[in-house]
């Protein structure tokens, strides 16, 4: 298995939010945040529906090794990353970043989600920021892409303020209905971060990335 301790030191701060991986009581907690809601019922902005496991006995035991086992499958090859939001020391949510072969393509997608109390505030925008910067000026991506689901309005803005563009249409079904799942990009001549991002703790982790970038000027 691979060591991915080093990722332990890696830090993304903005304005408002520090990004960090989280420890397992720290995963228990923001299953716990999932528990108290991520979107009205009668909406499903994912395309896996995992937030219909909420309330189920196995939920949190299934969370928490849902993030665990991504850590225990890294590989230079493929791996996720996925970072713990804090606003103000308070557990907000959660911002995925993620790649395959990403030392010959270069490109990383992002995926998260907010507790309903934390919407509406504009951290959304912010934490994909940092992961952004992290991916074009710490790791060296070209491009950076994402997807939102007909109706999930909150991703689809997100992408708009950061300056995504429409890259293809696909469908997706998390809850057996067909949906449109809008697939966007930016690449990273035309990233211009909103908000100032510091990265810490880089340069131990490159290797466990694509093993051989380093920190971009």
């Amino acid at each position: 298995m691979t060591d991915v301790s080093p990722l332990y030191g890696l830090r993304l701060r903005t304005p408002r939010l520090e990004l960090r991986l989280g420890s397992r009581e720290e995963l228990v907690e923001l299953a716990r945040l999932a528990e108290r809601g991520v979107h009205p019922p009668e909406e499903m902005p994912f395309a896996i529906a995992w937030t219909d496991r909420v309330g189920e006995p196995e939920f949190v035991d299934e969370f928490v090794a849902w993030h665990e086992g991504h850590l225990e499958s890294w590989s230079p090859e493929r791996w996720t990353l996925n970072l713990l939001v804090w606003v103000g020391g308070e557990l907000a949510g959660t911002q995925g970043l993620l790649a395959e072969q990403f030392a010959e393509r270069q490109v990383v997608s992002t995926g998260s989600w907010l507790g309903l109390e934390h919407q509406g505030r504009g951290i959304g925008t912010e934490m994909r920021a940092a992961v952004v910067e992290l991916a074009f000026r710490g790791l060296g991506a070209r491009r950076a892409e994402s997807s939102w689901l007909d109706g999930n309005e909150a991703s689809r803005r997100v992408s708009e303020k950061l300056g995504y563009v429409g890259l293809a249409t696909r469908t997706q079904s998390p809850r057996g209905e067909p949906v449109a799942d809008h697939v966007v990009a930016i690449e990273r001549r035309d990233w211009r971060s909103p908000v100032a991002v510091e990265i810490a703790g880089v340069e131990p982790c490159l290797p466990l990335f694509d093993g051989r970038a380093s920190l971009q000027a």
